[in-house]
């Protein structure tokens, strides 16, 4: 049967997830060998089973990013995490995990990394949306920058499992605050990434 190892944050890794966040799940035997990735149902959303596999969070089953034999990714359901412990389960053709209890808190934030560590260079744009922030390519005084963060926690309007940021682009309904080199930086979105 499936096993669960870990879940982390998909951005940082940190153990700690919140609703409507992007999590890894590490295993063995939790899907098949050939990574399988995100499709949509019939109804345009996000399919919790693919490759004969789902994720539970309390029973819950959660959108899937991608599914294989040792890693999955899923994104915690918003209702599956409103307590101060979820149990997650992963079943592969309908054989389950036997359940790991984690905490959840109301956010979880974790900023993408350039090298997917979960530790250095963060994914930051700069203002043409297409440069990527660095030393070789520093954003200029007073731009724009755009980060890709997930473990936003609950959102207005409430979000719904597995629907893309098409024509309604949630918001955190937590306090979004970033800093810049210790100084505190004019947030001018926070929010869904369109299309995603």
């Amino acid at each position: 049967k499936p096993v669960i190892g870990a879940v982390t944050n998909v951005a940082s890794y940190s153990q700690t997830i919140a609703p409507g966040e992007m999590v890894a799940i590490f295993g063995t035997g939790m899907g098949p060998a050939k990574l399988v990735p995100l499709q949509l149902d019939t109804n345009g959303l996000v399919s919790a089973m693919i490759g004969g596999v789902r994720v539970l969070f309390d029973g819950i089953p959660a959108p899937l990013v991608y599914v294989s034999a040792t890693q999955c990714s899923a994104v915690v359901p918003y209702l599956g995490a409103l307590k101060a412990t979820t149990h997650v389960q992963v079943e592969y053709q309908g054989v389950r995990s036997d359940p790991m209890e984690l905490p959840v808190a109301a956010t979880a934030p974790g900023l993408f990394t350039a090298d997917l560590s979960g530790q250095g260079q963060g994914v930051v744009l700069n203002d043409d949306n297409v440069t990527v922030n660095s030393p070789a390519t520093p954003a200029s005084v007073g731009s724009v920058v755009i980060l890709w963060v997930t473990g936003e926690g609950l959102t207005d309007p409430p979000g719904v499992d597995g629907r893309l940021a098409v024509d309604v682009l949630p918001k955190p309904l937590a306090a979004v605050s970033v800093d810049i080199g210790g100084l505190p930086a004019t947030i001018q979105y926070a929010g869904a990434a369109p299309g995603n």
